[in-house]
C-alpha cells in the first residue's frame, strides 16, 4: 500500500500503482499489504527507481526496504537502497526472508527523504524451495509484459492475468505460451476457464478443507487437474483418484499434472466419467464451450466422441473399502456437469452413502425434476451436517460432513 502522505500517485511503465516521493519528506513510503505466511521460505520483490538526476558525492543510503511481522515487531529481512543502486534506473530488490511460525507478514520502504524515488507498490510473497535459484525467482516477481507481447492469449488476457499477478499468482511464459504458479502449483493458461478456476479454486477456496488425519479424495469431474493438484498438495493427502471422461480435457489435466513432479505420484487419473451404469461408446455434446464444461447427459446438437462411464458404485466401492482398511477417511468432491445426480443414486444404492467422510459438490440445473434437495435429502437423512451456498437461481454449491 502507498503512503500517499509522502508523495504522489503515479503508474508503473507495466501499469502498476506506485509513488513519487517528494524530497525532504521521510517516513514508510510502502507499508502492508499484512500477507499470512505459514513456516518456510520466501522471496518479496520491490521495485525503486530515482524519481530525479541523483548528485551525491557519495554513495548515500536513500531508503530502507524490510519485511516484517507483529505488527513491524519482529524483522524477517532488511536490505539498503543506496544512490549506486538506482542511479541507472529502475531497480528490482528480491528479498528472501524466513518464516519460522506463522505470521502476518508486511513488506515496507522507508525513505530518508534525501532524494525523490519512484516505488512500486507490494505485491504478495512468494514461495522459495531450496531448490529455487534466486534469479529465477527474481524474474517471477515482475509481470511478463515484454515476453507476453509475442503470446496471443497473453495480449488478449492480459488485465485478467494482471489481476490473478497483483494477488500473487506468478505469470511465466514458457515456450511461447502462458503458465501460471498458484500456491507452488503450476499450471498451463490457455483459456478463459483456466483463469476462472485459480480464482475458484485459490481465492474463492471452494475446496481447501483441512483434516487431522489422513484421507484419500476421489475427484469426481477431474476437469483440468487442478483441483485434483490443490488436493495431492496437502500434507494430510494420501492419494487422489481423478476420473474424467473427455479426452481433451482428459490430456489438458495430464499435462498440467506432469507440471508437477512433487505431486503427480498421489494422483490417479481414469479416463471415465461416473454415472449410474456402465457405458462405452458415442454421445453428442456441444462443442461450442470449453472442453471442461462439457456433459455426458448427452445434446441434441453438437459433435459426436467416444466416452466411457462407469457405475459409480461398484467401481468406488473396493477403492473406499481399501482407504477404510488403511484407517483413511474418504473424501469425494463432485463437479459432473449434471451426472452428480445418477453419482448419487448409485452411492446410495450400493450402500456408499454412510462410508464418505464428507461431500464438496457443485450442482447443475440440468435436469427439471432434481434440484440440491436430491442430493441433500439422503445425506441429511443418514446424519450429515449440511452447508448449502446454492443461490436461489442457477447453479449451487454445498458441502456435507458426516457427523460422528
Amino acid at each position: 500500500m502507498l503512503n500517499l502522505k509522502l508523495g504522489s500517485a503515479e503508474k508503473s511503465v507495466d501499469g502498476r500503482a506506485c509513488i513519487l516521493t517528494r524530497k525532504g519528506e521521510s517516513g514508510h513510503a510502502l507499508y502492508g499489504p499484512y500477507q499470512q505466511l505459514v513456516p518456510g521460505h520466501y522471496i518479496a520483490g520491490f521495485s525503486i527507481e530515482a524519481g530525479e538526476p541523483l548528485r551525491f558525492w557519495r554513495d548515500a543510503v536513500l531508503a530502507v526496504i524490510d519485511v516484517s511481522a507483529d505488527s513491524g515487531k519482529k524483522l524477517l529481512a532488511r536490505v539498503e537502497v543506496r544512490s549506486s543502486d538506482v542511479r541507472a534506473g529502475p531497480r528490482s530488490f528480491a528479498v528472501p526472508f524466513t518464516v519460522e511460525k506463522s505470521c502476518r507478514a508486511e513488506y515496507r520502504v522507508w525513505v530518508n527523504g534525501k532524494a525523490s524515488l519512484r516505488i512500486t507498490d507490494n505485491l504478495p510473497a512468494v514461495p522459495l524451495t531450496d531448490a529455487d535459484a534466486l534469479d529465477t525467482r527474481a524474474i517471477d516477481l515482475q509481470f511478463p509484459v515484454e515476453a507476453g507481447r509475442a503470446v496471443p492469449f497473453f495480449v488478449e488476457h492480459e488485465d485478467a492475468l494482471r489481476s490473478l499477478f497483483d494477488r500473487g499468482v506468478i505469470v511465466r511464459i514458457v515456450d511461447n505460451a502462458v503458465q501460471l504458479v498458484v500456491n507452488g502449483i503450476t499450471l498451463h493458461a490457455r483459456s478463459v476457464d483456466d483463469i476462472r478456476f485459480v480464482g475458484e479454486m485459490f481465492f474463492e477456496n471452494a475446496y481447501n478443507f483441512r483434516l487431522a488425519r489422513p484421507v484419500v479424495v476421489f475427484d469426481v469431474g477431474m476437469n483440468l487437474g487442478l483441483a485434483s493438484l490443490h488436493f495431492a498438495s496437502k500434507p494430510f493427502v494420501a492419494a487422489v483418484h481423478s476420473f474424467e471422461p473427455f479426452p481433451e480435457t482428459f490430456d489438458r489435466a495430464l499435462a498440467n499434472i506432469a507440471l508437477n513432479p512433487d505431486l503427480a505420484n498421489k494422483i490417479k487419473p481414469v479416463l471415465a466419467g461416473l454415472s449410474d451404469y456402465d457405458y462405452k461408446g458415442a454421445i453428442v455434446v456441444d462443442d461450442r464451450g470449453d472442453s471442461g464444461a462439457m456433459t455426458t447427459l448427452g445434446v441434441t446438437q453438437g459433435v459426436e466422441i467416444d466416452v466411457a462411464l462407469r457405475d459409480a458404485g461398484p467401481s468406488l466401492a473396493p477403492l473406499i473399502e481399501e482407504a477404510l482398511a488403511q484407517d483413511l477417511e474418504v473424501i469425494l468432491k463432485v463437479d459432473c456437469e449434471g451426472s452428480e445426480f445418477a453419482v448419487f443414486a448409485s452411492l446410495e444404492r450400493n450402500g456408499l452413502l454412510g462410508k464418505i467422510r464428507a461431500f464438496l459438490v457443485e450442482w447443475h440445473t440440468m435436469l427439471d425434476d432434481k434440484d440440491q434437495e436430491t442430493l441433500i435429502a439422503p445425506l441429511e437423512a443418514a446424519g450429515y451436517l449440511i452447508i448449502d451456498r446454492s443461490p436461489p437461481v442457477g447453479n449451487g454449491f454445498f458441502y456435507a460432513v458426516r457427523i460422528e
